[in-house]
């Protein structure tokens, strides 16, 4: 078979019994031991669950006897550990394009070792974290493009701000003298007033 593995063919009525060779169940017992489920390793190594239970309670093969380790225990080479190390458990300084990369690796992995549930869900996760990613980026452009018409709005609203040749630049109010904007006041009030001439005056020249 493509993944190494050998198929079990019903044996006929009547043939000899044939029994796997001392290498295979070295080989069963290896992965067994390692924590590999028992029905893996049969269909991996081409031998029956009734032979390995019977294999397993001869010679003892007790996995209670193995070191515990966590069942989510990660290998130390995995990209995910090793992404953790960089980042020296600081979440914030992890990109979302990296969780994608550690995603596709562990769904390839997955599919090499046969187990298509595993891919199937690790796909899943690499499908929500790159829309997550173009979400973002989404929401970037937008946020650029308003940042850039709201600099071309500043900049074409500056242009009237600006004096205009030959005449002299406006003035600021806060910063002229009381005084002098009082007698300015005093001075165009005066100039306002329209100067008619006297009536008696106009009577007398008359």
């Amino acid at each position: 078979m493509p993944d190494g593995t050998r198929p079990t063919r019903p044996r006929p009525a009547g043939a000899p019994r044939r029994y796997a060779p001392a290498e295979v169940w070295h080989a069963v017992r290896a992965d067994y031991m390692a924590g590999l489920p028992a029905h893996e390793c049969c269909r991996r190594h081409g031998v029956t669950m009734a032979a390995l239970r019977a294999r397993a309670a001869r010679n003892g093969w007790r996995r209670i006897d193995q070191p515990w380790t966590p069942a989510n225990a990660l290998d130390p080479t995995d990209e995910g550990v090793q992404l953790e190390q960089r980042s020296e458990g600081d979440l914030d300084r992890i990109d979302t394009c990296e969780l994608i990369f550690v995603a596709h690796r562990r769904m390839l992995r997955c599919v090499l070792r046969g187990d298509a549930a595993g891919a199937l869900r690790w796909r899943r996760v690499e499908q929500a974290l790159e829309a997550e990613e173009a979400e973002m980026r989404r929401y970037l452009c937008q946020e650029e493009a308003l940042n850039s018409m709201r600099i071309a709005e500043e900049a074409d609203g500056a242009v009237w701000l600006r004096p205009t040749p030959g005449l002299p630049a406006a003035v600021d109010v806060d910063t002229v003298d009381p005084a002098i904007a009082n007698f300015a006041d005093v001075d165009s009030a005066d100039s306002a007033t329209p100067n008619f001439p006297d009536r008696a005056e106009g009577r007398t020249g008359a």
